[in-house]
């Protein structure tokens, strides 16, 4: 055989274009069921009141069972159809799972027993990461609204990428949790007696899983893009108004959000005028599914060349510059660098690259590994974003601290004053209650730092990492 298949729904179109090119002339007579194909097998035309029997296996389709399957044909010339569905109902309780086959025979059962020991652990893997990953990021959101001091524009995007974070987890659990096998609705999936599913092109799918697959790819991009915008910001930060108090990050914020749009909206049109095949979970039309790839890409890509460009000047600075305030300044920066933008670019451009050298190779424990790597990455994601944006930060922790005194002084002072109460009948506070130095009075009224020269310190620069 020397057709090539890139998945298994290849292969199933296959089996079905053959099954229909192969129907005969003896299918025209009375009282006769058609050529029909179920989704995974083939059953010819049957005479009317006759039991079709067949392998569940085949040279392309193996089944885990390796038992027969059969389907029955009406007195009437109709198959017989399910219960609850006006399609033809086929016996599949000998098969067990299918599985698609396109090497070698020796090689079906490690592929069929690695996919069934890896990819429930991959997908609890994933799950326990979003999960992780969404409470890490609310708890982080949760900080830098509560606490005035950290409001600032840098955290504002912040704020936007965690939130563009959580709304990729919950996507990504919705489809886990509500899809069957990641592919279609349990309303739309066709189950036999056996309890398998079957997801035929024939069938009209809900709008609703169309909806949730359109969501997850414009929650997926939008998170891609705030990570070029998070990249941006400190380029520019850096570079075009290094010393600038109002750094605006609306436009960022507005890109973010706004672009993804661009892509998605023409990637529904041409889906449900030329693709509209299942839930648009598959990558059937390689030039519709661009649309969707392509920013993912172009992000990727621009974000590592901006880190290079980073890393490259600000090598370059250290090594000219003379002053130690400068010095220490451009060191603290180029540590941020080093340390947020590889998170988010490097480790795109080497699971891209590993995808390329897995699809060339086709072997199937560097598939798994692939497989495992990716998503494990992409589910504990938004955690390491939180670390490193929020919870280890250093001027987060400080205005924590800072938070939990005030918090700890006003309840000794409410409790210092109900005894006073208590004891005198008077609603008086001692002075020494209030702060003597005028400077720590003005901090704690303003609720401005101030370092030891008097001088407000840049909150969009101040502690960067």
């Amino acid at each position: 055989m020397t057709a090539k298949f890139e998945n298994e729904n290849d292969v199933l179109d296959y089996l079905r274009n053959v099954c229909f090119e192969s129907t005969g002339a003896s299918e025209k007579q009375e009282k006769m069921c058609p050529t029909y194909f179920d989704g995974y097998l083939c059953w010819p035309a049957t005479k009317a009141g006759e039991t079709a029997i067949q392998p569940c296996s085949g040279e392309l389709l193996k089944s885990t069972d390796g038992g027969s399957a059969s389907i029955q044909c009406t007195q009437n010339g109709t198959w017989m159809a399910r219960e609850d569905s006006d399609l033809p109902f086929t016996n599949f309780s000998g098969c067990g799972s299918f599985f698609t086959v396109s090497a070698t025979e020796g090689a079906i059962p490690q592929i069929n027993s690695l996919y069934m020991e890896w990819v429930p652990r991959i997908k609890l893997t994933s799950c326990v990461g979003y999960t992780i990953s969404v409470t890490s990021l609310v708890i982080s959101i949760y900080i830098f609204f509560t606490i005035k001091r950290l409001r600032c524009s840098r955290n504002t995007l912040h704020i936007n990428l965690f939130f563009s974070f959580i709304m990729r987890s919950f996507m990504s659990i919705m489809k886990d949790v509500f899809f069957v096998k990641g592919t279609a609705l349990a309303c739309d999936t066709v189950f036999d007696k056996g309890g398998n599913a079957s997801f035929p092109k024939n069938v009209i799918y809900s709008w609703v899983c169309k909806a949730i697959v359109s969501l997850r790819f414009y929650f997926i991009i939008v998170n891609f893009m705030f990570m070029l915008m998070e990249g941006m910001y400190l380029h520019n930060l850096m570079f075009l108004k290094l010393f600038s108090d109002n750094h605006s990050v609306a436009i960022y914020c507005l890109m973010g959000w706004g672009l993804p749009i661009l892509f998605l909206i023409p990637w529904i049109i041409l889906r449900a005028i030329f693709d509209n095949v299942r839930c648009w979970t598959e990558k059937s039309n390689l030039y519709i599914d661009l649309l969707v790839a392509l920013p993912i890409g172009i992000t990727i890509v621009m974000n590592f060349i901006l880190f290079l460009i980073i890393v490259r000047v600000l090598t370059v600075k250290l090594n000219n510059v003379c002053i130690q305030q400068r010095k220490y300044k451009y060191r603290k920066l180029l540590k941020a660098t080093l340390i947020l933008i590889p998170l988010f670019g490097v480790p795109y451009v080497f699971t891209l690259s590993m995808s390329l050298f897995v699809k060339r190779e086709r072997d199937p424990v560097l598939m798994i590994f692939f497989l495992f790597v990716d998503q494990s990455f992409a589910a504990f994601q938004g955690f390491f974003a939180a670390l490193l944006y929020c919870l280890l930060n250093s001027e987060v922790q400080v205005e924590i601290l800072r938070k939990y005194s005030s918090l700890k002084d006003r309840h000794d002072k409410e409790f210092r004053r109900s005894r006073t109460i208590s004891n005198t009948q008077q609603f008086s506070m001692p002075a020494d209650d209030f702060p003597d130095n005028s400077e720590t009075l003005h901090e704690l009224t303003s609720g401005k730092k101030i370092n030891p020269e008097g001088i407000e310190l840049n909150k969009d620069r101040q502690g960067y990492f």
